[in-house]
């Protein structure tokens, strides 16, 4: 049976006025029982409990209702969006799909969440739609549709604005299930309005004002959370899969503070008072040294505070979820270590220092930096194939920003890298870049093939030519951020770290779209020079 053949599914109960759906009864069939069973329990153990904003017994209700064709409870578009996307995700983690059609049975999935959606949520969007958005722009930032991926997370938002996911629920009417669901869907808009705006180098849509009016979502997991009862709790000494998303909230604070702080000229320095005008102006180099040690004393607080059971061997039955779930935070944690330590790398490299004290510093951070670059790539290597980590696209992108770390350190001066300790192992960026090279046969391989081909352009550039280039096309952050307006229109390049012009700079007589952009070599700035990626 073909994958969508709705003659042989069963038909859902759609209202009859409704031509649009008639018109799109192929995006509402099945596919056949065993193989949407698997699928769906694939989600709900791999994806879920990284990504919990479904309910999972009331999606499973749902479900089974859509296979029973029950006509006292018509199906709502809404929710065929989210079984499809949901189905789609699931994908990945099945191996009763063939290699050779998991591609084609994924966009399929999606094709079909993508059409119930713009079909109808521009007439009216509820929470189903919100949450099928939210799975589809996770999905979306592992392809090269970037244009598609920016555009649905601001009609994503737009829809969570018009339904009042900013509004604290517990003042609201509703049920105990969607209470929970609508924080948890609302903190998800949160982290990803926050990812795709600072990768993207555009603002963020959700000001925290209207974010932080919206309480937490509860440290506990769907089973315990019902309508039959309006105090939901975790059942003492059993350790919650929820709270390993709640401690991701926490994080995608400290994540906005740091791109911010180092990487966003704009908000760097705010205009100084009356008293500060009269105080001597602090180097440049002192700004980053103290705001990249304050951002690191955050991550190590954060890290320090992760629920007890995200950082010993799990012994329970969940324990394989768990052990999951404290691989993608130390990855996570590497990664953000990385963000925040790789300005000291690009300084340390790039001019002399003259202080002793500063010196010492910028050098425990890039070593620091490297370290963790190090550390993910050994993580991923040995535990993807493992299943004990999360979707393959993030781990291709956090396999790219490592590896273009220690590219950037290997193209260092010897003397330089004398001083760091000779950190880099040869080994490391070998089994790194099979990885990728693996990864350019799977469901993933535009993503794979993109990142390999920029990594081999950096190799195939001598050393010379590499240093050049990054003195002429990125700008260290330890010199003078000054740029004319002209030069910024020119090159198309902010002054600080080579990344897209802000929006005023633009040339608005010309098209403008993300997918001309590389833009997942910018977020955490590999110092990959930016004559290498342009693929065109």
């Amino acid at each position: 049976m073909e994958l969508g053949d709705s003659s042989l599914s069963p038909s859902p109960m759609l209202p009859s006025s409704d031509q649009n759906i008639a018109g799109l009864k192929s995006a509402y069939g099945l596919p056949e029982r065993q193989l949407a069973d698997s699928l769906i329990d694939r989600y709900f153990n791999r994806a879920h409990p990284l990504y919990p904003f479904v309910h999972e017994a009331t999606f499973r209700a749902e479900y089974e209702n859509a296979w029973a064709n029950s006509s006292d409870s018509p199906l709502r578009p809404s929710w065929y969006a989210l079984l499809n996307i949901i189905l789609a995700l699931g994908c990945e983690f099945n191996d009763e799909i063939p290699v050779g059609e998991v591609t084609n049975t994924v966009s399929r999935f999606v094709a079909n969440s993508r059409c119930i959606i713009l079909t109808h949520i521009y007439k009216k969007g509820n929470l189903e739609f919100v949450q099928a958005l939210l799975i589809l722009c996770h999905y979306l930032q592992g392809t090269l549709r970037l244009n598609e991926c920016w555009n649905l997370v601001g009609l994503m938002i737009r829809t969570a604005f018009s339904i009042g996911l900013q509004l604290n629920p517990i003042d609201l009417p509703l049920p105990t299930v969607d209470k929970e669901m609508r924080k948890r869907v609302w903190w998800g808009c949160f982290i990803i309005d926050r990812t795709v705006s600072m990768k993207f180098g555009r603002p963020p849509s959700i000001q925290e004002k209207d974010a932080e009016a919206v309480p937490l979502p509860l440290v506990v997991d769907d089973q315990y959370i019902n309508n039959q009862t309006t105090n939901s709790r975790q059942p003492t000494g059993r350790p919650s899969i929820t709270a390993f998303f709640v401690h991701t909230i926490k994080l995608s604070k400290i994540i906005e503070s740091a791109l911010r702080i180092l990487y966003t000229n704009k908000w760097k320095f705010p205009q100084p008072t009356e008293s500060e005008k009269r105080v001597p102006l602090v180097p440049e180099e002192s700004n980053i040294l103290g705001n990249v040690i304050l951002l690191d004393g955050q991550l190590q607080s954060w890290w320090r505070e992760r629920p007890i059971h995200l950082s010993q061997e799990p012994i329970i039955a969940e324990g394989e979820i768990f052990q999951r779930q404290q691989n993608v935070l130390r990855v996570r944690y590497m990664q953000i270590r990385i963000l925040i330590q790789r300005p000291l790398l690009s300084m340390f490299s790039r001019q002399p220092i003259e202080d002793d004290f500063f010196r010492a510093i910028t050098i425990a951070g890039a070593q620091t930096c490297i370290l963790a670059a190090h550390q993910t790539v050994r993580m991923i290597c040995d535990l993807y194939h493992r299943g004990l980590l999360n979707s393959s696209w993030y781990n291709l992108y956090y396999m790219f920003t490592s590896i273009g770390v220690l590219f950037h350190a290997q193209s260092m001066d010897n003397s330089k890298l004398a001083l760091l300790g000779n950190p880099l192992d040869q080994k490391v960026i070998e089994c790194g870049m099979e990885f990728l090279k693996a990864a350019t046969s799977t469901e993933s391989s535009c993503l794979a093939s993109r990142y390999t081909t920029m990594l081999r352009r950096f190799l195939e550039k001598p050393n010379q030519d590499h240093r050049q280039g990054q003195e002429e096309q990125v700008r260290c952050i330890g010199t003078s951020s000054r740029q004319s307006s002209k030069d910024r229109q020119a090159t198309g390049k902010s002054p600080t770290l080579g990344m897209p012009a802000p929006a005023g700079d633009v040339d608005f007589n010309n098209e403008i779209g993300l997918d001309d952009f590389i833009f997942d070599d910018l977020f955490f700035d590999t110092g990959i020079p930016y004559d290498i990626p342009s693929l065109d």
